[in-house]
């Protein structure tokens, strides 16, 4: 297992990964190499500073490349909000001017030098479509235009992606979703570990701040949680007291044309997509929610791998053959090449999976596939306090058991894997590791209830969405309840598959906040986010039930209201029923045997 120091070591270059891999070795021949690709077909010409005029007068600074030669030129953009990642990206473009591709490199409103002030979206389509019309108004492109880039240099395709010019025959976003109350919230949720971590890092000119880890660390534990830009991040975040002040999809802020608009894109985009996500991405859940309302599906490519948003694939499963990363510069100039140049495709439209547990990629024309429902239930015969005291049983109870614990906000249950997370990039924050994570003893804390199946007779392969149906109670008038699937290998090692979350308020997916009468058992549902994970013969599957997973979402405070003006928290006495009248269970979606 990596040591704390370590993965601190790990967690600050992980960006680099990301971006700065790609961009380094792409000058040398032992990229090509190592990344499989074909020989280089041109030379790099020298790059030419632009300045490009938006509608209504802010100047953006763009960067072009171009190969040797006359030209016109297929061409890529790609927009950035990150300062500091000019050498990065513009490593980016020389690989591509290496393949006759003419780039270019954009910086966005408010960020690097380009001038205007820079707020999350509110500018990206209309200086994406500006940006556009100066790009195809340009001698060099031969009218063959593609966009690229992961997370933010994502965000910006997608915020055109309704509106491109006929000149535009592809887009390659990466790790990133049109769904903004998806991505910031789960049921009433904040993701800290995502969105509070990556405020630490911007509130002026791009991800900069070299104390940001510090400044997380104290503004997740501060309460009331809308003081902490001015205290921690240097000054008023109008947009991020937005986000967290706005914990119900049926808020204002939600409704603003900004996200409508934004969220429709996928329903409106004609051209085809190399859609390129992670199973531990932040944003993988929406992101496969845009796949499925993708207009373009048909003629699409999604690669799911088995990655963070940075590009990590974990420290307990071992992940052969799962190369390129999030760059996947192989799948790229093959999908450039055939849209832009109209070469042959060798990668068809379809889903790309990396299955966990088999650990390789298969292909599906679509995924998931067709799945049969296997139900456990929960019984709490034994003691639910141990890791191995109650049982996960495929009938239902026989007898009626409420199980009893305490949940204190001031002692959340720690983040331990999972997808969703960010913070482990930020200098100086010893955060908890993504992705799969050895789950060590976490689940002898008295806060989480256990719930053990007997070995698996035969492999089980999960594709799709798990779900847990839960019976509880609470003497809070609101309150938090988590669930997370684990696999626990013959020999005792414990591997987390997925988790999710869920609130009273905002039980079973209610876009309002909903009344609880304290003390009263309420239903509720809980969907992961989905998975590809074969589960071993021999293993055991383990639910573990509790209330807070903390930092990647906010500790809830066990009182009704926005989370974020809560100046005091409380405990809470939480109760989980099981038994033939009140079942609460686990559904996985399985595959048939192949």
């Amino acid at each position: 297992m990596l040591t704390k120091i370590f993965r601190a070591a790990v967690a600050i270059a992980a960006f680099v990964i990301l971006l700065a891999v790609a961009g380094w070795f792409a000058r040398f021949e032992i990229m090509r190499i190592s990344e499989g690709l074909p020989a280089f077909t041109h030379s790099a010409a020298q790059a030419s500073d632009e300045i490009v005029a938006m509608r209504d007068g802010v100047l953006l600074a763009a960067t072009i490349y171009q190969p040797e030669g006359d030209g016109p030129w297929p061409t890529v953009l790609i927009r950035n909000p990150y300062q500091g990642f000019d050498f990065i990206v513009g490593g980016w473009c020389e690989l591509l001017t290496r393949y006759g591709y003419a780039c270019v490199y954009q910086d966005v409103r408010g960020q690097g030098e380009s001038g205007g002030d820079w707020e999350p979206l509110v500018n990206e389509r209309d200086d994406g479509i500006d940006t556009l019309a100066w790009l195809t108004a340009l001698p060099f492109q031969d009218g063959n235009v593609g966009m690229m880039g992961p997370s933010y240099l994502a965000a910006v395709q997608w915020a055109v992606a309704g509106d491109l010019p006929e000149e535009v025959k592809t887009l390659i976003p990466a790790v990133f979703t049109t769904r903004t109350y998806d991505s910031l919230y789960a049921d009433g949720m904040f993701r800290h570990e995502s969105f509070t971590a990556w405020t630490a890092t911007m509130p002026t000119r791009g991800m900069n701040r070299q104390d940001s880890g510090e400044q997380y660390a104290k503004a997740i534990h501060h309460r009331p949680h809308n003081e902490v830009d001015e205290l921690y991040f240097g000054h008023s975040l109008p947009w991020y007291q937005d986000w967290i002040g706005s914990p119900s999809r049926s808020d204002t802020y939600w409704k603003q044309d900004l996200h409508q608009l934004f969220k429709s894109n996928p329903a409106r985009i004609e051209v085809p997509i190399l859609m390129i996500g992670g199973w531990y991405d932040v944003f993988f859940g929406p992101q496969f929610e845009d796949w499925k309302r993708l207009a373009s599906r048909s003629k699409s490519r999604f690669v799911i791998g088995p990655w963070t948003h940075v590009g990590q694939s974990g420290e307990a499963v071992d992940t052969p053959n799962a190369g390129g990363g999030l760059t996947q510069w192989k799948l790229v100039l093959d999908w450039f090449g055939h849209h832009l140049k109209g070469e042959v495709l060798a990668n068809a439209p379809g889903v790309a999976v990396y299955e966990m547990g088999n650990n390789d990629w298969v292909e599906y024309a679509q995924w998931p596939p067709a799945t049969d429902a296997l139900r456990f239930y929960l019984d709490a015969e034994g003691d639910s306090h141990r890791c191995d005291g109650a049982r996960l049983a495929p009938q239902p109870a026989t007898a009626e058991i409420e199980t009893n614990f305490v949940y204190n906000p001031d002692d959340p249950v720690p983040t331990r894997g999972g997808s969703g997370m960010l913070a482990f990039i930020l200098p100086g924050f010893d955060g908890a590791p993504p992705a799969n994570v050895w789950q060590g003893d976490l689940c002898a804390r008295e806060d989480i209830l256990s719930f053990l199946s007997d070995p698996l007779s035969a492999p089980v392969h999960i594709a799709g969405a798990i779900k847990v149906g839960l019976t509880v109670a609470s003497d809070a008038k609101d309150t938090s309840f988590t669930a997370k699937l684990v696999e626990v290998y013959p020999d005792g090692r414990a591997v987390n598959i997925r988790d999710g979350i869920t609130t009273l308020a905002y039980r079973n997916g209610s876009t309002e906040p909903m009344a609880y009468d304290a003390g009263v058992p309420v239903d509720l549902t809980l969907e992961f986010w989905p998975i590809d994970w074969a589960v071993t013969e021999g293993s055991r599957l383990r639910l573990d039930v509790s209330s807070s997973d903390f930092p990647k979402y906010h500790a809830h405070p066990n009182r009704a209201g926005v989370w974020s003006a809560q100046a005091n928290a409380v405990e809470a006495i939480q109760g989980l029923y099981t038994g033939p009248s009140r079942a609460s269970w686990l559904e996985l979606p399985v595959v048939s045997a192949r």
